[in-house]
């Protein structure tokens, strides 16, 4: 009866701190919403004694997306070319980290960072705009304009991950006479991606950076429209990795803010 007694008095003992646990999680769950309300409130109040108005349709709660580490696919590249090219292709090593595949219709070299290009191609096709996007559905790519007539014309897209366009990511085709000439652009694999624990610049310190670089260089600007976090395909020799950046749409101009430094650039 005894023991008994105290299993209860265990049991009792386990749900209070149970209870206590989820009380104080819920607390600091409603402190850090205060938190963020006070500084998003903060944040407006500077933007506007800086003359500088702040869409109220900005989301300012958005989080950070993660560095991803990316690996090369010889497989991956070898679809897109034999997609482009009509046919099977060959793939032959250039040196490098250059890979051509040659079809039929002409070949298409794959760098290592990601980038591509054809010249000189005589790929038929019969409907440019179904061709185009076709290979956009395929390929995971958004956004696509195409402007043809009569068999010429020209289209692009960007490529997206993750829901989020890549800057440095894109594709643009040209057609002539029915045939598809020219294709030039870049694609990443998500295949074995990884993302990378490094701690990465919220939005509001994003547009916290802005305005001081806003302040500092003279930008002529009166409106941020929209802020949100994409990715981007760095250029140049290195480990291929996306990394984030945040992309603030103004009344003038389009701003990346690197997550990883602040760094503000205009494109």
């Amino acid at each position: 009866m005894e023991t008994q007694r105290l299993k209860n008095i265990a049991i009792v003992i386990l749900l209070l701190l149970n209870a206590c646990l989820l009380l104080l999680l819920g607390y600091q769950h409603f402190q850090s919403r205060w938190a963020q309300a006070d500084a998003r409130e903060e944040l407006r109040s500077l933007y506007a004694a800086n003359q500088l108005t702040l869409s109220a349709q900005a989301d300012l709660d958005q989080e950070p997306l993660s560095p991803l580490s990316l690996l090369r696919h010889s497989g991956t590249e070898q679809a897109i070319a034999s997609s482009l090219l009509g046919g099977s292709t060959s793939a032959l090593s250039q040196g490098g980290g250059i890979y051509s595949y040659a079809g039929e219709h002409g070949t298409i070299r794959f760098r290592s960072g990601g980038g591509f290009d054809g010249t000189g191609l005589t790929v038929p096709v019969e409907d440019i705009p179904r061709f185009f996007r076709q290979f956009c559905q395929t390929f995971g790519y958004a956004g696509a304009q195409v402007q043809a007539e009569g068999g010429a014309g020209t289209a692009s897209a960007v490529q997206e991950v993750a829901g989020v366009p890549v800057s440095g990511c894109a594709v643009s085709m040209e057609f002539e006479d029915g045939l598809l000439t020219a294709v030039t652009g870049a694609h990443v694999s998500l295949e074995d991606a990884l993302p990378e624990s490094a701690e990465q610049l919220g939005c509001i310190t994003a547009l916290v950076r802005f305005l001081d670089y806003r302040n500092a260089s003279g930008t002529a600007c009166s409106e941020v429209r929209s802020i949100r976090c994409i990715y981007e395909l760095p250029g140049g020799a290195g480990a291929l990795r996306l990394v984030p950046m945040w992309q603030v749409e103004t009344d003038t101009y389009t701003y990346f803010i690197d997550c990883s430094n602040g760094e503000v650039t205009r494109r």
